[in-house]
């Protein structure tokens, strides 16, 4: 049984470097729109250079990565998508029992005790 629940860290860097004619932009929407529809095609047809970097190591798709990897990274992206931002936790632990909680058992716990006593001294 565990009395305690900590969450692993997670530290995760997107990073996205388009260049066109010697420019660079971090996203398609910084493109002008007649290079973003061509950037848009190049990327459905693979014509994209993509590099995935994990833990320092290099991949060169998403289908070169470890299962364990992959799945990290689809369900990264999928919050990506869904939210439009990754929450990641702060590293630390979760309480066992709030502090209302504790004042419960501590109560009840206490009760019992008493019950035992008084059922010692009658006895």
């Amino acid at each position: 049984m565990n009395c305690c629940h900590f969450r692993q860290a997670v530290s995760i860097t997107l990073k996205t470097k388009i260049r066109y004619n010697g420019q660079e932009d971090a996203s398609p929407a910084d493109l002008p729109p007649d290079v973003r529809v061509a950037y848009q095609k190049a990327l459905h047809d693979g014509g994209v250079k993509k590099k995935f970097v994990f833990n320092g190591e290099q991949f060169a798709s998403e289908e070169a990565m470890p299962a364990d990897v992959r799945k990290l990274y689809d369900d990264v992206l999928g919050v990506i998508e869904n939210n439009g931002e990754v929450t990641i936790p702060n590293g630390k632990p979760e309480p066992l029992l709030t502090k209302r909680e504790i004042v419960v058992v501590a109560l009840f716990a206490g009760g019992i005790v008493a019950l035992v006593l008084v059922r010692l001294v009658m006895a």
